[in-house]
């Protein structure tokens, strides 16, 4: 900032009788300005400070809105979930395509007027142990979620499917020994979690 002094002589000239000229003199001070002062500057800063809070808060304000509406949402579904009664999940039966779709009933048969000879034992079909083979496995609250198929030829299980580990594969297999008419077991359940 700079000042300086102007002085300015004004002199009047009239012509009126014996009076002396008047003579004024002015003194002013001028100051040049260049540019903003400090605290113009400091106010402006400090709107700019301000109005970088409030556009955050605005911004922070939406986005808890937004948060709390979907909280809200997952309580109502949650709520919802809780209320409609469990149901209970579908058996799956996979049938090999060898088999009928449609398995007959049992109905009991009339007992026939000789005893049968105790020495003669009867072979039960391959269908038939396939179908107790499967039928166990579905009944295995463990084993009943995963597709595990089965094939049986002269005695012997094929077991094919997916299951998560080995002590399920293990399960499968022990099961499948334990139906009338299986001789042996060709595991070929992959593990795969």
């Amino acid at each position: 900032m700079s000042e300086y002094t102007e002085k300015r002589t004004v002199v009047q000239d009239t012509v009126v009788g014996s009076r002396p000229a008047a003579e004024t003199r002015y003194d002013s001070v001028v100051n040049e300005r260049q540019g903003m002062s400090g605290v113009a500057i400091a106010a402006l800063v400090i709107a700019a400070i301000t109005a970088a809070v409030v556009i955050t808060m605005l911004i922070l304000n939406s986005q808890q809105k937004k948060t709390d509406e979907e909280l809200a949402q997952e309580r109502a579904r949650t709520a919802i979930a809780q209320q409609t009664p469990a149901q209970p999940q579908p058996v799956i039966v996979n049938v090999p395509p060898s088999q009928p779709a449609i398995v007959p009933a049992p109905y009991p048969v009339p007992a026939p007027a000789q005893p049968a000879p105790t020495e003669t034992r009867t072979v039960p079909s391959n269908a038939s142990v396939e179908i107790d083979v499967t039928s166990r496995l579905q009944s295995d609250e463990d084993l009943r979620t995963y597709a595990i198929d089965v094939k049986v030829t002269g005695g012997t299980a094929l077991l094919s499917g997916r299951v998560p580990t080995d002590e399920l594969k293990k399960r499968a297999e022990t099961l499948a020994k334990t139906v009338r008419g299986v001789h042996s077991i060709i595991n070929d359940i992959a593990v795969r979690p």
